[in-house]
């Protein structure tokens, strides 16, 4: 049977931001479909946290009739994490220049404690949006593009990062894309990541590799779409 490829966005993202990216999985005949985690929101006080976003990812797993490739792009790599510990579809995790969290570990203690001097907190204190997405999250992607990415980012609930995670697999296939030029997450640190990996990948890209360079992004989800048939 075919795999879908069901993505998971980062922090403060909505589905929108893979829109190029399924339009060329679409052309390859793969099916996908996007998550949005109840964490992002344009409200900040229904901005929610880690384990709704879990539950999230996982109900969009079940829906689907087949195996699943999960790829994830930064935080988003956390909830997916858990949620391949929990469902047997899942057949290879991808991780999108994601964070690769050891199981007991939150975003806040892996940040230090303190969210970045660029971040911005709601009024209402109950979460955050990066005041520097242009050159944290949106380097090297087209302007026009970057304009509409920044205009649609919602808040970004602090239950997102003060959740601890609690599951990570231990049979699933995984994959890290290397953003070799990013500026949000250091390269250094996705290399360490990688190096756990089944397969790896390193795309010159920002942050954010499936605006910037989605074709190559595309041939790698193909790639794991390919092993997932094989091993069904």
């Amino acid at each position: 049977m075919n795999p879908t490829v069901v993505l998971v966005h980062g922090a403060m993202h909505t589905p929108w931001i893979f829109d190029p990216l399924r339009e060329g999985l679409s052309a390859r005949g793969i099916a996908s479909r996007a998550v949005q985690l109840p964490s992002s929101n344009p409200d900040s006080a229904a901005a929610q946290g880690l384990t709704e976003d879990v539950a999230e990812v996982r109900a969009a797993i079940r829906a689907v009739d087949g195996p699943v490739v999960l790829a994830a792009h930064s935080y988003g790599g956390v909830p997916a994490t858990w949620a391949a510990a929990e469902e047997d579809r899942v057949a290879e995790l991808v991780h999108i220049a994601a964070f690769a969290l050891e199981p007991g570990t939150s975003m806040m203690e892996w940040m230090g404690g303190d969210f970045p001097p660029t971040w911005n907190r709601s009024p209402d204190g109950l979460a955050v949006k990066a005041g520097d997405a242009e050159q944290s999250i949106f380097s090297g992607v087209d302007p026009i593009l970057t304009a509409e990415a920044v205009k649609r980012l919602n808040w970004q609930g602090m239950r997102a990062f003060t959740e601890k995670l609690e599951a990570g697999p231990r049979q699933v296939t995984l994959t890290y894309i290397v953003a070799t030029e990013d500026p949000a997450l250091p390269p250094a640190v996705q290399e360490q990541w990688a190096a756990r990996a089944t397969h790896s990948v390193r795309i010159p890209s920002g942050h954010s590799p499936h605006l910037s360079h989605a074709g190559a992004v595309e041939i790698v989800l193909a790639e794991a779409c390919a092993r997932a048939r094989t091993a069904g």
